[in-house]
């Protein structure tokens, strides 16, 4: 354990060194920092290599051989130079320096003597150097310098102090300038094939560059689209707070005056929900005409003033809606543009308007109007048919209970009517697929038998092809159920989940408590109605003093006060009572 222990540092130690001397070696060949071009930084790290190499061999053989200090001298100058010039600014002279003087170190050790044999001192080291210089200079500096070791070995009569044979010279001279020929197809090729591959990466990288730039381009637009989108749900969650908020205040407003209640609901539906315009339709009697019945806008209380009304079916979407009984969507461009030429109200954009229904009628028409361009949505139609609804609710509640907004409308102003009205009031309401309300009648499931007998809720899930899974909640006040909330999925395979029953449950809760408020409003009122009666009878009977209008008096104001068909009163004298007992005694 102890030696493999010791053996790791120690060779962590060498690999250590091992890098240190590469990246020593790699600095001493590198070209200058300005040397950018890849293709020149290659040749120029050639060539300092070789150099350097050439460099230590040519110091030790100096060393070794001081009787050829001139050649040694002289190649060891070339290498020097060549190194220093190749770490410079202009590595290409270094590269032409080594090149040329290698080559001329041959035909110079001819033209000294250092050399007798011509053939084979020429072919022994200039077709190496010719090599070494196409691989470190460019193709036109390679071709001068072919050029030029050619034409040493074909005029070397001419500087050789040996004779020699004309053929010698002609053959080397021309396997110099062979070999310079072919180094120099091979150095075209080799420069093509750079500049393809150059060209194949230039167009890799256009390539990668373009699918960069379209990704990047895909990520902004994403991100726009995300950006819009969570814009979309945070403005849908708001507008649906305010409708929520609007339902709780719309619930809270019964008890206004009828005449001022749809002014009302028109001004904070405007105030929550920022639109321009909001106005009220009701149908009048004959349902020919949509009667504007209550606006907000400064242009909707002109058009109250002058009675303004649409024909049912006519030119518009309020005609269209109240016919047709469906939402609808203008905008300020296209065909719908021709809608928009309200001078009452000049800055709307968009307008949608929603039917107001009590079941399946038609009761008046809900109008929104905004000065934006495609203000409204698709989506925005099912959202406001909630609210629309709503109203119809609150309007049917105070024609039930006899307070009359318009003619066109079933109206009870009597006491009796007001009287027979609560007695039917009715228990329950059902939301129909179609976004409408209705009366509903009592029915009777296992679901719902269980969830009022234990007062949990109970979900089940579909027992047949023909019936869908049923969520029954009961509604409580003080562990009292008073009613109960019954769902039915639109899917056979529907699986309700926490948060869906979680849901449900809540809404229950908040029901049962606006119920019991209602509940004991309804009584208060019921009672302060009651003295208020009792109050007038009384009165009304203290005013009268004969015997006779005593009694007509009473009769008269119970049979108003209760609605009653027929009221009579009718007393008996004392002396036909005290007969009757008499009688009745004797007979005894």
């Amino acid at each position: 354990m102890s030696a493999a222990n010791a053996q790791t540092p120690m060779s962590e130690q060498n690999q250590f060194a091992i890098e240190r001397m590469l990246q020593f070696g790699r600095r001493m060949i590198a070209p200058h920092a300005t040397i950018t071009q890849f293709s020149i930084r290659r040749r120029v790290k050639l060539l300092n290599m070789i150099a350097l190499i050439l460099t230590f061999t040519f110091a030790t053989g100096l060393l070794a051989q001081p009787a050829l200090a001139a050649t040694y001298g002289f190649l060891l100058f070339i290498s020097v130079g060549s190194y220093l010039l190749g770490k410079s600014r202009t590595p290409s002279a270094g590269t032409f320096l080594f090149s040329f003087g290698f080559l001329s170190a041959t035909y110079l050790a001819l033209y000294f003597n250092f050399s007798d044999n011509y053939s084979a001192s020429v072919l022994a080291s200039v077709p190496i150097a010719l090599i070494v210089a196409s691989a470190i200079t460019s193709p036109r500096t390679f071709a001068v310098l072919a050029i030029y070791a050619a034409l040493a070995a074909f005029l070397a009569p001419l500087y050789l102090t040996t004779p020699g044979v004309a053929a010698e010279f002609i053959s080397v001279g021309s396997l110099i300038a062979a070999t310079g020929a072919i180094l120099y197809g091979i150095r075209m090729f080799q420069l093509s094939l750079e500049n393809f591959q150059a060209d194949e990466v230039r167009a890799a990288d256009q390539k990668t560059e373009e699918v960069k730039t379209n990704l990047e381009e895909r990520r902004q637009e994403y991100t726009q689209k995300a950006q819009a989108a969570e814009q979309q749900i945070q403005e849908r969650s708001a507008r649906l707070r305010s409708l929520a908020e609007l339902s709780q205040e719309i619930s809270a407003s019964v008890n206004r005056n009828p005449d001022e209640l749809l002014t009302y609901f028109t001004q904070i539906i405007s105030q929550k929900l920022g639109f321009y315009h909001v106005g009220i339709f009701l149908l009048d009697k004959n349902k020919r005409y949509a009667e504007l019945r209550a606006a907000n806008s400064k242009g909707g209380q002109r058009m109250l003033e002058r009675r303004h009304q649409l024909k049912v079916g006519g030119t518009g979407i309020v005609g269209y809606v109240s016919q047709s009984g469906y939402a609808r969507i203008a905008l300020s461009t296209g065909m719908d543009a021709v809608f928009f030429n309200n001078p009452d109200l000049p800055e709307t954009q968009s307008e949608m308007a929603l039917p107001i229904k009590i079941g399946t009628r038609v009761i008046g028409v809900l109008d929104v109007q905004s000065p934006l361009p495609a203000a409204f949505h698709e989506e925005d139609t099912h959202t406001f048919t909630t609210l629309a609804n709503q109203i119809a609710l609150v309007i049917q509640n105070m024609q039930t209970g006899g307070q009359a907004i318009t003619s066109g409308l079933p109206s009870q102003a009597t006491k009796t009517g007001e009287i027979a009205s609560r007695k039917e009031k009715q228990s329950g309401y059902a939301y129909l697929a179609d976004g409408t309300i209705a009366a509903a009648k009592s029915i009777h499931t296992p679901a719902l038998d269980q969830a009022l007998a234990s007062g949990e809720t109970v979900a089940l899930p579909a027992s047949s092809r023909n019936t869908h899974p049923i969520l029954a909640i009961p509604v409580k006040v003080r562990d009292l159920v008073i009613g109960y909330i019954h769902i039915e999925a639109a899917e056979v395979n529907r699986k309700w989940t926490e948060d869906e029953i979680a849901m449900v449950q809540s809404v229950s809760e908040r029901a049962a408590l606006a119920l019991e408020n209602a509940r004991l409003f309804e009584e208060t009122e019921r009672r302060a109605e009651q003295e208020q009666n009792m109050a007038r009878v009384t009165a009304r009977i203290g005013e009268a003093t004969s015997f006779e209008r005593i009694m007509q008096t009473t009769i008269q104001e119970i049979g108003r006060t209760l609605g009653a068909k027929r009221t009579f009163i009718q007393l008996e004298s004392p002396s036909s009572s005290t007969d009757e007992d008499t009688a009745m005694d004797r007979g005894n």
